[in-house]
């Protein structure tokens, strides 16, 4: 149970991520060499990081 706990939201911010990416990549153009689908799993990885980053630097100052 403990792991949906930490599992659940990390794959929310992924998937968030990778819908914001796609829609940019396709707004942007797109282009010949990737599909949106490498720039939207990028951007949702990155922005996993971010999170994870930003709740780390949280938790250590209490």
């Amino acid at each position: 149970m403990f792991v949906l706990v930490l599992v659940v939201p990390a794959l929310l911010v992924v998937v968030l991520g990778y819908v914001v990416g796609y829609a940019l990549w396709e707004w942007a153009g797109g282009g010949a060499l990737l599909t949106p689908e490498v720039p939207g799993w990028t951007a949702g990885l990155v922005l996993l990081a971010v999170v994870l980053r930003i709740a780390v630097r949280r938790l250590r100052r209490r």
